[in-house]
């Protein structure tokens, strides 16, 4: 197989973590012809690691001068990727996930024998805002949404619709990929193959202090894909999904009113086109403008 895919790796303050997703990635059944590291501005000696392997085994390291996000960081890759023609995937990966071996292989194999143009590991359909999970007992089909982490896109797509929107920072980017793709006609994939173990670092219970910043992103994220992408029905839904979540909060949360303050601000921000790394994770604390 001749496939040359540039292999995108965003990393922040994982530097244990970043070096086994490394692993996983140069042992690939299917070699990437380049991994692009793109650091966030680490402070744990990630940036004097990558310093050290920067230009070896086909890896090029992008520094970051400050934390833009993974949006940022993927967007920065595929423009670096697109100045040459040489590549013809992008395989977007994740510092806290580990791939297994065939993980690449399959998902070149899916794509070059489907009409799809991304295929994800994880995906869903949409209705009324709403990601309903692709069955899990079907190895390979199209859904509305795929999960960017993991996927598998091809260049003239990203040359095409251009890269993952940066002003999102974090939260809902291959969310708005997605549908940015099918406007424009592009078939989106899911393959089931269990070929990803996912460390969730990031945080996944549902009113943990990583939930708190996450939700206030969301709910501006998504209100930037209604606004972009208008229609009545994604209105609908973007009110009746947000109003759940407000009164879930407002209900159960123990920081009920920091948790509902912080979606209304992002649904504000939203409103009002405020983008970028507009709320610091680490000190929720928003930034001056």
């Amino acid at each position: 197989m001749n496939a040359k895919v540039c292999a995108i790796l965003v990393t922040y303050n994982r530097l244990d973590t970043l070096k086994q997703a490394l692993e996983h990635v140069l042992a690939q059944e299917l070699k990437p012809a380049t991994v692009i590291i793109v650091d966030n501005k680490s402070t744990d000696g990630t940036v004097e690691y990558l310093k050290t392997i920067d230009g070896s085994d086909s890896i090029h390291c992008i520094f970051m001068e400050s934390n833009t996000g993974s949006a940022g960081a993927i967007a920065a890759a595929m423009k670096y990727g697109l100045r040459s023609n040489e590549y013809q995937y992008f395989w977007v990966l994740d510092d806290d996930t580990m791939y297994a071996p065939n993980a690449l292989i399959e998902l070149v194999e899916s794509i070059e024998q489907s009409d799809f143009s991304l295929i994800g590991l994880h995906g869903a359909h949409l209705k009324l805002g709403k990601k309903y999970p692709v069955r899990a007992d079907i190895k390979l089909q199209e859904a509305d949404y795929a999960m960017i982490d993991g996927a598998l896109i091809k260049a003239d797509v990203v040359r095409n619709v251009g890269p993952v929107c940066e002003e999102f920072f974090m939260m809902c980017d291959d969310h708005e990929y997605s549908v940015r793709m099918q406007r424009r006609g592009y078939k989106i994939g899911v393959l089931k193959n269990g070929a990803d173990n996912r460390l969730y670092l990031g945080g996944g219970e549902k009113f943990s202090r990583a939930t708190l910043w996450r939700g206030y992103y969301s709910a501006r994220n998504h209100m930037f894909i209604v606004k972009k992408h208008f229609s009545l029905l994604n209105l609908v839904g973007y009110c009746w999904q947000q109003t759940k979540l407000l009164i879930t909060a407002a209900v159960y949360a123990p920081d009920r009113f920091q948790r509902v303050r912080l979606r209304l601000i992002g649904i504000w921000h939203g409103i009002t086109g405020v983008g970028g790394r507009t709320l610091d994770p680490g000190t929720l604390k928003f930034n001056k403008h």
